[in-house]
This record gives structure tokens, C-alpha cells and sequence, in this order.
């Protein structure tokens, strides 16, 4: 403080670039302390109060004050702040999302030596300690902070695949709360303290020898990194690796750095399965072919129109636990018995991700091969025109069209469906009716009705194959976005009604169900009155998530092990719907990579090869998923396909043959 004195009355004496230090650190003070007492003041002068307040003081002193000087005296306050402050901000950037209860053994480390990677890369690359640690702070903030969110709204962490989606999320950020929690705050001020510490703590010294010392440092912590990772047993003893069936689940388990490092390290191994050839796939096909006797579907040379529609999290609570309403939130679906086929899919994502059940659905490939944060759209698995669905449609005679009621670069879905074979791609900015929002989105009935006028206005006599993904029940769910909140839960778990806690999000939820349940039918009602044989398929692309305590209280009481409600919360409905009588194969529960194959064969297609492995695989294992993957990944069938997948995905001169009928 009695720097901060001295340097106030000696304000008019001083330099531009002191004054401007000087009223820099003052307002840095000021705003801090004002944004604490907002969120963290409890009304009270407590422990937490003179923490945030000296934290406030000591980011203005260390902005206003000259760094020193001398690296004698320098050197010291680096190694002491190399010893002390990466545990911290390991800390600190967990705490706003869980208490490190379930922190394994050896995982604390892990990510304190990872902290210090960050700096030692960083010291390289700008050779300046003080630009290394700041910079460094900085940027473990800035993955802490997006993180936190992430965990928040999608129950997943922060990966490499999700900052390369920053396009996608900046689509649809506005509908959610992004105010920090008072424990995520507090992170924020102490790692700006780091940060502008970091800054503080410069070495004077410079020169060739400076230079080739900080080299030689910097090097020499990588590979002792690499060496204690790779080369020694600490990971595989600790166990500490990411859990394939809940993404939430490893940062817990493993905190988020580390959980980020293994999650690149996974997409860094993917390689060719065991016994991948030419030879060995032409087998696989060979057996498909001669085993697969056709389904008991018969459509006696009708060709159809198919419309296949992923609905944003569309799903049915009740498979969680125990839901009533004061009126039925999907009475039309559930009044839909002729031409009506019902079921669940099983799906890999919660709460987002939305386009990894379409690449499933429309490729026949599952994510389940691939790393937890994968998002083939994105992340360079699908990089090359592959066969896909809409290239089974097309080469049958059927006019093919994609349609999003968003832009065309969200999940990267034009370059997407370009590599997928669709004609033509139908985005927000190309509809043709009139534009209609619930909240911040365009409505399912905008929606529906845009299909009908592109199925009214098409180009040809051809029959339609059009595939579209709503946007409408997107997150995050707030009753005061809604005009009308025409549904309460009257039962919700087991529990009395006063024990509920805050219902807000579950019933605006319900509420949306309602309204597209309401469009869907007058989708349906269209359809009913057109000539043309015409087959709708709509499914959902994964559950909403909501508050543990929301899951709390629907699992109490059920006797559920973990593993258990974990796989409740990834099944979503689908309804199959025909205009005219079809006798079509119910192929109960399945996950969503045999859609497209099931969609085909209801559409009365020839089936490639590839199809009809799928199809006589539904038959043993009807889900494969994170969930199940690591149990029934050395049966044949599921190498084999494993086999298929790699061909028709990552190997460009793919056998056409297996994924074609022509």
C-alpha cells in the first residue's frame, strides 16, 4: 500500500507509461472488487471477503509496479512461483465444476506437470519468462472458463474438436445463461492475479547464452514430459485414462487438463484395424451377400418419398423415471397406431454434439470407434466424398435434398453434405416460407411447413428424399422465453411436491415437446392428403440435459447402478409413418448407425453390401455405443464392421462396390 501512496503523489512527476500503469491498476482494483462483492460478498466480512479483496489489491499493485530488475532477485520469485502456483490453478479450474472428491491417485500431478508443459512450450516459442507464464495463465483461463460451460449445458468437457466448433456454439450461445457462477468467478480473479504475477515475474537477462539456457530448459522439461508419460508405467499404474461411456465422467475422474491431453492422444492413434485388407473386406461383403435373406418388408413396387427428420432433442422422459402432466405433452404421436412403427434409438451424445447422431444415421458408421469428442463433420474423419444414404437414394432414381433451419456452417454441414453425395442443400437463408420463431429459433412448424413447400416446388417428377435436422427444442430452456406455459408436472419421481426444487427448465422443456408435437401433426395431416405414397421418419438426436438434482429425483427410489442411469439419459424416440398401407419390418430398439439402413429398407431400395451387414448385425447387437463398445469390441462382427467403417471412411480408394448397388 505504501507504494500505491507514493506513486499517487508523485502522479504528476511521473511518465506517460507510469501514469497509464498507475490509473490502469487503480480501475483494475475498482472493477475487480465491485464484480466480487456482485458475486461473491455473502453479506458478511468472512474469509472469503478478505480473499477477494486482497486478490483485487494485489492485481492493481502488480500492474502499477516496475518489474524488478535485477535477475538475482527475479530468479527466486520465478522458481517460487513455478513451485506453488501451477498446483493452484489446477484447483482453481476445477473447483467451479466439481469438489476433486473423485480425483484419482496420481491425476493431480499429471496435470500440474502438464501446467507446466504449457509454460515450457510458451517459454520457448517467446523466450521471455514473463510472456510464458502470463500468456500461459491466460490461456489455461481462457480453456478453464469455456470448460466450465461446457460442463454445464452438454455434461462433456472442453476438447480440441469443441474449440474447432466455435463457429457452431457462437450460432446458438445466445440461448443460454452465461453468467458465472460465484465459484467460477473466484477462479477468474485468482488466475488474473496469476496472470498479471506472471508478468510481474520477469528475468532481466538477455543475450546468446540467456537464450540458449532458456532453450535448453524449455526442451529438456518436453522430454522429460514425454519420457514420464510414454515411457513410464505412472499412467497406466494410476489409471488414468478417459472413460469411453460418459465424457462427464473423466474430468471428474482425471481433471480437465489431463482429460484435454488424452483426449488428442486418442485422436492421434487412430489408425487401420488388426487385420484390415482388400482381401478381408471383400470377405465381409461375400458373407453378407449370402446371408442376408431380406427383412419382411414388401412395398410390391411402390416407390416412395421418404422424409427422414432429426428433431433437436426430441426424447421421451418417461424412459428416465416417473413424469406426469397436467395435459399429455405428445398426445398426437402417441395416438398414431395405423402405418405406425414406434421405437428408441440409442445414441452417443447428451445435451449436444447434435451432428454425430445425422453422420451415424445418414453413413451407417458409428462414433463409437472413434474418441468420445469426435465430430466426424469436423474433425477430419469425413474429409472425402464418401457413399452415403443419400447416395443409395440417388442411384435408385430419387432426388436428394438436405435442410437445416440454420447456417450452412454449423457443424460444418455444407462441406459436410457436400462429401455425403446430397443435390442440394436447403439452409435458413434459402427458405422459402415465412420465417417463424419460438424463442431465438425457427419453429418446427416454419420448419415442416418449408419441407412441404420445397416436396410442392421440386425440380423433377422424381420421387423426394429430403433430410432435415431441427433446431426449434435447442438449449438452454427458460419459461420466460416462452409465451405460453400450458403444461405443469403434477408427478415428478416419487418424491412429494414440495421436495421437487426448481422444475423451470423441465417444464419449458415439456412445453416445447408440446408445441412440435402439435407441428408434427400438421405435417402429418399435409401428407395424409397427398396421392404419392410418402414414408416420415422422425427421431431425435439426443436428450436434453438437465440438473443432477432433476436426475436425482427421477432416479430415486429405482434401485439403479451408475452405469445404469448413465445409459438412460442417451435414448431417444423415433415414429415411422406411411401415407398408404406398407407392411413394415419393426425393428424394435436400435442404435442410430442402422437408421439409414433400416430407412432404406423400408423405402423398398436395393441394399448394398454394407446394408445388409448392418441389418444382420441389428440382429445380435442392436446398440453399439460408448457404453457397451469396450465389452463387444473383440467379437468378429463388430471387428468386421470395425473393418467396413475404416474402408468406407478414412480409406479414399474405398471398395465402391460394398457401399454402392451399382
Amino acid at each position: 500500500m505504501h507504494i500505491l501512496i507514493q506513486r499517487m503523489k508523485t502522479f504528476g512527476k511521473e511518465s506517460l507509461s507510469h501514469k497509464v500503469r498507475l490509473a490502469a491498476g487503480l480501475l483494475a482494483t475498482v472493477v475487480l472488487f465491485l464484480l466480487s462483492v456482485h458475486f461473491l460478498y455473502a453479506g458478511e466480512i468472512n474469509k472469503q471477503f478478505l480473499v477477494f479483496t486482497a486478490l483485487c489489491l494485489t492485481v492493481g499493485f502488480f500492474i502499477i509496479c516496475p518489474r524488478l530488475k535485477d535477475w538475482r532477485l527475479s530468479l527466486p520469485v520465478v522458481i517460487v512461483y513455478l513451485v506453488f502456483v501451477p498446483k493452484r490453478m489446477f484447483e482453481r479450474i476445477e473447483l467451479p465444476v466439481h469438489d476433486l472428491s473423485n480425483l484419482r491417485s496420481g491425476a493431480q500431478l499429471a496435470n500440474i506437470l502438464i501446467i507446466l508443459l504449457v509454460f515450457a512450450v510458451l517459454l520457448l516459442v517467446f523466450q521471455r519468462v514473463n510472456l510464458a507464464l502470463s500468456v500461459g495463465g491466460a490461456l489455461i483461463l481462457v480453456l478453464g472458463v469455456a470448460n466450465y460451460f461446457i460442463a454445464l449445458y452438454r455434461n462433456s468437457f472442453l476438447s480440441l474438436n469443441d474449440i474447432t466448433a466455435a463457429g457452431t456454439a457462437a450460432t446458438v450461445v445466445q440461448s443460454y445463461d452465461l453468467t458465472p457462477s460465484a465459484e467460477l468467478w473466484y477462479t477468474i480473479l485468482y488466475f488474473l492475479f496469476f496472470i498479471v504475477l506472471g508478468f510481474w515475474c520477469d528475468i532481466s537477462l538477455r543475450g546468446k547464452w540467456y537464450h540458449i539456457v532458456v532453450s535448453a530448459v524449455s526442451v529438456l522439461y518436453c522430454v522429460f514430459f514425454f519420457c514420464f508419460w510414454s515411457v513410464s508405467d505412472y499412467r497406466a499404474d494410476h489409471e488414468l485414462y478417459i472413460v469411453q461411456y460418459s465424457t462427464g465422467t473423466s474430468q471428474l475422474l482425471l481433471g480437465y487438463l489431463l482429460t484435454f491431453r488424452e483426449d488428442i492422444q486418442e485422436n492421434l492413434d487412430a489408425g487401420a484395424p488388426s487385420g484390415y485388407s482388400q482381401e478381408k473386406l471383400l470377405e465381409i461383403g461375400e458373407w453378407a451377400e449370402e446371408n442376408y435373406t431380406g427383412s419382411d418388408t414388401s412395398q410390391d413396387g411402390v416407390t416412395p418419398n421418404v422424409i427422414l427428420i432429426m428433431n433437436e432433442s426430441w426424447a421421451d422422459l418417461s424412459v428416465l423415471g416417473n413424469i406426469a402432466t397436467t395435459e399429455p405433452v405428445m398426445p398426437f404421436v402417441d395416438s398414431l397406431k395405423e402405418n405406425t412403427i414406434r421405437g428408441y434409438l440409442y445414441v452417443n451424445i447428451l445435451g449436444g454434439l447434435t451432428a454425430n447422431t445425422e453422420f451415424e444415421a445418414l453413413t451407417g458408421d458409428t462414433v463409437s470407434f472413434m474418441t468420445t469428442t469426435a465430430v466426424p463433420y469436423q474433425t477430419g474423419q469425413l474429409d472425402h466424398d464418401i457413399l452415403a444414404l443419400p447416395s443409395v437414394f440417388e442411384s435408385q432414381g430419387y432426388q436428394t435434398m438436405a435442410m437445416h433451419p440454420n447456417g450452412s456452417g454449423s457443424w460444418n454441414r455444407l462441406e459436410a453434405y457436400g462429401y455425403l453425395g446430397f443435390q442440394s442443400f436447403i439452409d435458413e437463408s434459402a427458405f422459402q416460407t415465412d420465417y417463424e420463431y419460438i424463442r431465438t429459433f425457427i419453429s418446427d412448424e416454419c420448419n415442416f411447413n418449408e419441407i412441404i413447400w420445397q416436396y410442392e416446388n421440386r425440380e423433377s417428377d422424381s420421387p423426394l428424399f429430403l433430410f432435415d435436422v431441427t433446431i426449434q427444442n435447442h438449449g438452454s430452456y427458460y419459461s420466460e422465453d416462452l409465451d405460453e406455459m400450458n403444461i405443469s408436472l403434477t408427478e415428478f419421481g416419487q418424491i412429494a411436491s414440495e421436495d421437487w426444487g426448481d422444475t423451470n427448465a423441465l417444464e419449458t422443456y415439456l412445453n416445447l415437446l408440446k408445441i412440435t408435437d402439435d407441428a408434427f401433426e400438421g405435417l402429418i395431416e399435409y401428407f395424409s392428403n397427398v396421392e404419392e405414397p410418402t414414408i416420415i421418419i422422425m427421431f431425435g438426436d439426443h436428450q436434453p440435459l438437465f440438473s443432477d438434482h432433476v436426475y436425482d429425483v427421477l432416479f430415486e427410489g429405482q434401485g439403479l447402478t451408475e452405469e445404469e442411469k448413465n445409459a438412460l439419459k442417451y435414448i431417444v424416440p423415433y415414429v415411422v409413418w406411411t401415407n398408404y398401407d406398407a407392411d413394415l419390418t419393426d425393428y424394435g430398439d436400435f442404435s442410430a448407425s442402422y437408421l439409414g439402413a433400416v430407412a432404406a429398407d423400408y423405402a423398398g431400395l436395393e441394399l448394398p453390401a454394407y446394408y445388409k451387414y448392418l441389418l444382420l448385425m441389428m440382429e445380435d447387437y442392436p446398440e453399439i455405443s460408448f457404453r457397451n463398445i469396450d465389452e463387444i469390441e473383440e467379437d468378429e462382427m463388430i471387428q468386421n464392421y470395425r473393418i467396413l467403417q475404416y474402408n468406407h471412411l478414412r480409406d479414399e480408394k474405398y471398395l465402391a462396390e460394398l457401399f454402392s448397388v451399382n
